[in-house]
């Protein structure tokens, strides 16, 4: 119903989705960004409901948690609507999902899916993979070697777990444990190690396998050409002597006379290396290796010397080169052994720390994510007791739905395909035995390979169930949508034109190859823009030789840039139309970024100081943010109160609130004394300082005896108004999430703040946020990652030039699955060059897929930016530079006068709707009156509320008895309360432990005594364990059931005590706790009776049993159907005895 939608497009679309959604077929779907892949996945789990498959059978895996909520939410709200729609609009509901001729049956079930889903709690169940594996394992605990109940240890209990052992690693005592440690510390670098050991756990699959290290050395033998016995030292001294060191000092002194002070240097190192002893040589040998070889490869001849030192002396070059080729054998074999002794390093205490850490678990009864797929697949595979648990799945699961299938990692795949091995056997043409496969993605936006995702699976996985299907005649569609409802035209034009034929954008001949996107939105409009690159030429800044700077913004590039796209949103935000019509809002836009460095912090402290509304940061790590900074900084106060900075840091924070002076002031003249000592002095007396030596002294006094949890909680209950004084309310959440981190660190066990504090420090405390935030009006600025799955209808890429990375990584070799371990530092050796030049053409291709999720989140506008600076950002082989050729090949970009390429295409306008004559009628000038209009108002209907059953009407409310005054009214009222409590409370309760649970329930009670509560719990035991009460008592009974409806054109509302429905009779119980009279009162014959009344509407084919239970008199009184229908005709009603 969109004015801007093609009808004509979106047709061709819906025929598209019409296919993919039967449920009659396995379907392979390659989706283009904004195909509308929800509304698919929604359309089929309901085309299957509703062809016959039971809610329970079919299950939907998606990659998030948000996603599966998505769906669930779509698919209950379609449902509830189809239990009100008329019979018309069911009908085309259905025919726009591909259903053009619905049967009566399958409008009935539509009806009906509703109410079955939320009776039974039975529906289709939609869940990320981890969860539908937490799902296994929790019912199968003991198949899967695993204890019961096993609980999701959350990060914070990860790294807790992690640094327990990497601390029983430090102190193991084992000789090859400690040499691996040593190499780590002196290779790795401070805050490093983790950062490789968890790399490598990451990227190596087979550290459970005890034979790994064997393999690793064979490796290095038989593959990588490094033999066992390798000796450095005896190539060393082989290359030294075919060293002519005559030769080579002459060589120096030419290079020495030159005015090149690259030459000049190299002629002082030969030197100095030619005038060591032997030994000196040896040791010394990479001085002379340094001036020869860059990265352990030799410098070329034109780094070597130029034109005027080679004609002082002809032979320069050949001198030098005949030391290169000396050394060649000795560098490319120490590079190599190097290599080896790093990753094998790696290797011990990864294996090491990986059983350690698995071990510890299994013995606290923990799992994490990986944990879920690898012992799900175990039990699947492995096990025992594979087959049987296999089977128990495979008849429980009919249809299964893959939602993001280019996000899975390969272990999950190879769950996924365990699952889904019988489907391509069953009979097609019979729907009630009939099992379907659909598995929807888009290579294009496979983004995730650092979470173990392999974009290579998804082409893999469709040529597999290509043979499948074959193999076994099952049908299987093969389908492609290219039709985006999200992105405008003008957009796609340049997605198409940058994407088509760029590395990493398709796989075939696995995959369809690029298929261009169309726009459902061609009424739209839309825009691109392409800013001009920013440049600021550098300018360091002269500092002060003693004084401290001057505070400056940064003026760089970088910060020159975020300056600019500051300013250019602010021009326009308020005063660009968008395609709706409506002026550009904050909330409207969205900048992404590759990651959160440097310049993402310069934008948003420029978004900030322009007054621009700005979301905060899609991922905070606690650590950073300051005002953790500061309860940490207390933290350490409160354990070492000495530590003279950290004091004056926390003494200067909102804790505290001393200003520049009176820090000053209490810190100045104290001579030896510490600057708690001097805090300390002033304890007690009326004075701010004063106030403050007696907090810390509080907080001190919290901390030694309360948890991590309580302490915190404290501080904050007393702080947390200063944090937001000075910080503004935007504090409230890290706090909230550190206390969180705080409690969750005390559940899991943890007592020491000390260990509290390094954890947090260790691990950051990572916060992800929904940025979602359709509500909130403000710029969401955030990581390419983090948007994923999210749009905006203006998307800035303000950073798209290449960046530079010096950062060494793990480097896995693709035919070995080893990582290896090699610093650029020095040199690699040739084999893991080989493997990281496959590394690298991967991350290419990924920065290329990551390059199209961000200009396919945009609705109505792209702006693209970048900086350039150098050693930083350039702009050779950048995304902004192939955005910008194809710009300038589409020809329909205009360049304006600040240099930005534009592509406009604005909607056309809208149709001028007629006037509409809102006037009222004249009015006729004989009218006659209306009858109404001088007669009296008819009587309101009788009841004007509904009918309580247990209070049917005034005349029928009962007196007190005989004699029971007002106060003994209050106690037998209480005494009811109570009794129906217990009724309510105790079934649900083991036998064993019903008696002492009925005690304490009436200890709580103050209107009833202790002996007339135990006479209470006696008549309430005897009446549960009456046999003939048996069924209202069983774990499928139900109590206080609130029950409405409609008697006799009368509205009836009630709570019925008790309620069971069994196999063609409802038995229906309300307790009464007075004594019981020798004829029943009408007006509980009455009550029971519109009970009736209502329980034959919802169950016409039952028998509806009424029992009133005396509890006093452990009797029972069934009403019969006869005297129920009396008592619902007034007049008619004989009392019952």
């Amino acid at each position: 119903d969109r004015s801007d939608i093609d009808k004509m497009v979106a047709a061709d679309a819906s025929r598209q989705q019409e296919a993919a959604s039967d449920p009659a077929v396995s379907v392979f779907v390659s989706a283009n960004a904004g195909t509308g892949k929800t509304k698919l996945l929604t359309d089929r789990v309901l085309r299957l409901m509703l062809d016959g498959a039971p809610p329970e059978s079919i299950l939907c895996v998606t990659y998030t948690r948000a996603a599966a909520a998505e769906m669930q939410n779509r698919i209950s709200a379609r449902l509830a609507e189809w239990t009100v729609m008329t019979s018309d609009d069911l009908a085309k509901d259905l025919a726009a999902m591909g259903i053009a001729v619905p049967s009566q049956s399958m409008l009935r079930n539509a009806r009906s899916l509703f109410a079955e889903i939320l009776d039974s709690d039975d529906g289709p169940r939609i869940e990320t993979v981890h969860s539908f594996c937490q799902s296994i394992l929790r019912r199968f605990p003991i198949e899967a070697g695993i204890v019961p109940n096993a609980e999701l240890a959350d990060e914070l209990e990860q790294a807790r777990l992690k640094m327990q052992v990497r601390e029983s690693l430090m102190q193991s005592g084992d000789p090859a444990m400690e040499s691996a440690i040593a190499t780590l510390a002196e290779h790795a670098g401070e805050g490093n190690a983790d950062d490789l050991l968890a790399n490598l756990v990451r990227a190596e699959q087979r550290l459970d396998d005890p034979a790994i290290l064997a393999n690793l050395d064979a490796h290095f033998i038989d593959n990588c050409g490094v033999p066992a016995d390798l000796d450095p030292e005896a190539l060393l001294s082989k290359a030294l002597d075919g060293i002519d060191s005559e030769r080579l000092r002459a060589a120096a002194a030419v290079l020495a006379d030159c005015e090149v002070k690259t030459h000049v240097t190299r002629a002082a190192q030969i030197t100095t290396w030619l005038g060591e002893d032997d030994f000196g040589r040896r040791y010394h040998i990479d001085l002379l290796i340094s001036t020869l070889f860059t990265n352990g490869q030799p410098s070329s001849e034109r780094g070597l010397s130029n034109a005027a030192l080679r004609a002082q002396l002809p032979d320069l070059v050949g001198i030098l080169q005949s030391v290169q080729r000396a050394l060649a054998g000795f560098v490319i074999a120490r590079i190599a052994e190097r290599c080896r002794q790093l990753t094998r390093a790696l290797y011990v205490y990864g294996r090491a720390f990986h059983v350690g850490y698995t071990a510890l678990k299994r013995r606290l009864g923990l799992l994490d994510y990986d944990d879920l797929i690898g012992l799900t697949n175990a039990l699947l595979q492995q096990s025992d007791a594979a087959e049987w648990v296999a089977w128990k799945l495979d008849s429980a699961i009919r249809h299964m739905l893959v939602d993001e299938a280019q996000d899975t990692s390969p272990p999950q795949w190879q769950l996924l395909r365990r699952l889904s091995d019988e489907f391509f056997d069953s009979p097609m043409d019979d729907p009630d035995a009939r099992r379907t496969l659909f598995i929807v993605g888009d290579f294009k936006q496979s983004i995730y390979s650092f979470q173990g995702a392999d974009p290579a699976v998804l082409g893999v996985v469709r040529l597999d169930l290509q043979t499948r299907a074959r193999t076994q005649h099952h049908p299987l569609r093969d389908l492609s949508l290219d039709v985006s409802f999200r992105t405008a035209q003008p957009v796609l034009d340049l997605v198409n034109r940058v994407m088509d034929g760029l590395d990493g954008i398709t796989d075939p001949p696995r995959l369809p190859d690029f298929l261009a996107h169309r726009s459902a939105r061609k009424q739209a409009g839309g825009f691109v823009g392409i800013w001009p690159v920013t440049k600021v030429e550098a300018n360091p800044r002269t500092l002060p030789m003693f004084a401290p700077p001057a505070v400056q913004l940064p003026e760089d590039a970088a910060a020159q840039a975020a300056a600019d796209v500051t300013r250019r949103l602010a021009g326009m935000i308020g005063s660009h139309r968008l395609s709706s019509g409506r002026l550009l809002q904050p909330g409207d836009v969205m900048i992404l970024l590759r990651k959160r460095g440097r310049y993402y912090k310069l934008l948003m402290a420029a978004l900030q100081r322009a007054g621009l509304p700005v979301a905060g940061a899609d991922r905070m790590t606690l650590q950073d943010q300051i005002e953790i900074k500061d309860l940490l900084a207390l933290g350490d106060v409160v354990l070492l109160p000495e530590d003279d900075l950290q004091l004056a840091t926390v003494l200067k924070s909102p804790l505290f609130g001393l200003d520049e002076d009176g820090l000053f002031e209490l810190a100045h003249g104290r001579g030896d004394a510490s600057l708690y000592a001097r805090l300390m002095s002033h304890r007690g007396a009326d004075s701010d300082i004063g106030r403050m030596a007696e907090r810390l002294s509080h907080f001190r006094a919290v901390a030694d005896r309360a948890s991590v949890f309580s302490f915190f909680s404290t501080v904050l209950g007393a702080c947390r108004q200063a944090f937001r004084a000075r910080l503004g309310s935007a504090v409230d959440e890290a706090l909230d999430h550190f206390l969180a981190l705080a409690q969750s660190f005390g559940n899991g066990g943890g007592v020491s703040l000390t260990e509290f504090l390094a954890l947090v420090r260790g691990s950051g405390g990572e916060v992800r946020r929904d940025m979602d935030a359709a509500a909130a009006n403000e710029i969401r600025v955030m990581t390419i990652h983090g948007a994923k799955g999210l749009e905006a209808p203006l998307v800035v890429l303000p950073d798209m030039l290449r960046a530079s990375s010096n950062r060494d990584r793990l480097i896995k070799d693709s035919q070995s699955d080893f990582v290896y371990w090699a610093p650029s530092a020095g040199g690699r050796p040739d084999f893991v060059t080989t493997a990281k030049m496959q590394v690298d053409d991967a991350a290419k291709q990924e920065e290329n897929r990551l390059l199209y999720v961000a200009m396919t989140r945009a609705r109505d506008g792209l702006v693209i930016g970048g900086w350039e600076a150098a050693h930083q950002r350039f702009m050779k082989s950048s995304a902004y530079e192939r955005i910008r050729d194809a710009a300038t090949d589409m020809g329909s970009f205009v360049t304006e006068d600040d240099g930005t390429l534009r592509l406009q295409e604005d909607a056309p306008p809208a149709p001028v709707a007629r006037p509409v004559d809102t006037s009222p009628p004249p009015l006729a000038k004989d009218a006659d009156k209306p009858l109404w209009l001088e007669q009296p108002a008819p009587v309101e209907p009788s009841p004007p509320r509904p009918l309580r059953p247990s209070q049917p009407d005034e005349g029928a409310r009962m007196a007190p008895a005989p004699g029971t005054g007002i106060g003994a009214a209050s106690t037998a009222m209480a005494r009811g309360r109570l009794a129906h409590r217990l009724f309510e409370i105790l079934p649900a309760i083991a036998p064993s432990q019903r008696a002492d649970a009925a005690r304490r329930m009436v200890a709580s009670q103050t209107d009833v005594s202790a002996e007339a509560g135990g006479v209470l719990i006696d008549d309430v035991m005897k009446v549960m364990a009456m046999p003939a009460l048996a069924d209202l008592f069983s774990e499928r009974a139900l109590a206080e059931v609130s029950i409405s409806g409609v008697v006799g054109g009368d509205g009836v509302a009630g709570q019925i005590d008790r309620l069971y429905v069994g196999a063609g009779q409802v038995l229906v119980a309300d307790f009464k706790t007075g004594p019981m009279p020798q004829v029943t009162p009408a007006a509980y014959t009455r009550q029971m009776a519109l009970y009736a009344a209502l329980l034959e509407q919802i169950y016409p084919d039952d028998d509806i049993v009424t029992l009133l239970v005396w509890t006093e008199a452990a009797q029972i009184q069934e009403l019969s159907a006869d005297a129920r229908q009396a008592a619902l005709n007034p007049g008619d009603l004989p009392g019952t005895a």
